[in-house]
């Protein structure tokens, strides 16, 4: 069969137009009338009616359309699952991000360079968003949030995240080097509603220690929780990673926790939904490498926002 002219069959479909085709393809029309000329000669009846406005599918066009739709779509995964076996990575590649891990331009500059074949699909959303689109396949590759000594046999760590208490600009607690966990006892504290790992990182502290905690608003967002502390309605605990650039421009002031020093780790979670293909393979070693550089990358920030893992 042929699988251009059936791709053809699909496109004029769609259009409703050989001449809105023909300008897509960039081929005279007359090329692509005889084309559907000669697959219906193969076929032995009429795919499409021709009207004055253009074309429309006849009653064996409409019965086809899904079928035909569905081999061409096969055959072009097994082309691509056939590049991917010779060591070409190609196909779609879905890959969630968090709004703190600023790598997306950098990330998406060097896969088109280095793996051309590959369509990358960004999104961004929280870490437990993350990782229920993971768990059901929405995503391929995602960055999560764990607590030490939680990482799954398959999920990569790939940097420590200090915790900090953050606060706005000239708040005098956040402004110290550090803050023991028990100064966090009563603060109006901004965080993310539970199930959130960094908000039951805390709890657990707290309970630990007996340090009675008040949540005074619920965000979700990272967005949100910096722009309620921004604007003095309390105090959030996060990673520093996540108010990095926000201290940087004096927006906010952050104090790293002590007594105990809390972390959180930095994952990369590949779902299970879907086979690893190559080019997924290579990508997730790709942000691998690019997460992995941070530290030095970013090595000025005092404290730091990024600690390696150890080996």
């Amino acid at each position: 069969m042929d699988f251009e002219r059936w791709k053809l069959f699909l496109l004029v479909s769609e259009m409703g137009s050989l001449s809105k085709a023909a300008v897509i393809l960039n081929r005279p029309q007359p090329v692509i009338s005889r084309h559907i000329n000669a697959l219906e000669a193969q076929c032995g009846c009429s795919l499409f009616y021709r009207t004055g406005r253009g074309v429309a599918l006849t009653e064996v066009g409409e019965a086809i359309l899904p079928r035909v739709r569905a081999m061409v779509e096969e055959a072009a995964q097994i082309m691509l699952d056939i590049k991917g076996q010779a060591g070409v990575p190609v196909g779609r590649v879905s890959v969630g991000l968090l709004p703190s891990l600023r790598i997306a331009a950098e990330f998406a500059a060097e896969a088109a360079r280095l793996f051309p074949g590959v369509e990358l699909h960004l999104t961004e959303a929280t870490g437990g968003q993350l990782a229920e689109q993971v768990a059901t396949g929405r995503v391929d590759l995602a960055f999560v949030l764990r607590e030490p000594g939680t990482v799954g046999p398959s999920e990569e760590a790939l940097l420590r995240l200090p915790l900090c208490l953050a606060g706005p600009a000239g708040d005098g607690l956040a402004s110290r080097d550090t803050v023991p966990f028990r100064d966090l006892a009563e603060l109006p504290l901004v965080m993310a509603k539970p199930p959130n790992p960094l908000r039951m990182l805390v709890e657990h502290h707290a309970r630990r220690q007996d340090v009675p905690l008040r949540f005074a608003t619920q965000a979700d967002t990272l967005m949100m929780q910096k722009a309620l502390v921004g604007a003095g309605m309390g105090w959030t605990v996060t990673s520093r990673m996540a108010v990095r650039q926000e201290v940087g421009n004096g927006e906010l002031v952050a104090a790293n926790i002590a007594d105990p020093a809390l972390e959180l780790l930095l994952v990369l979670v590949r779902s299970n939904q879907r086979p690893a293909t190559l080019a997924i393979r290579k990508i997730a070693r790709l942000l691998s490498d690019l997460v992995r550089r941070l530290p030095d990358t970013d090595g000025e920030d005092a404290p730091p926002a990024y600690l390696p893992v150890a080996a």
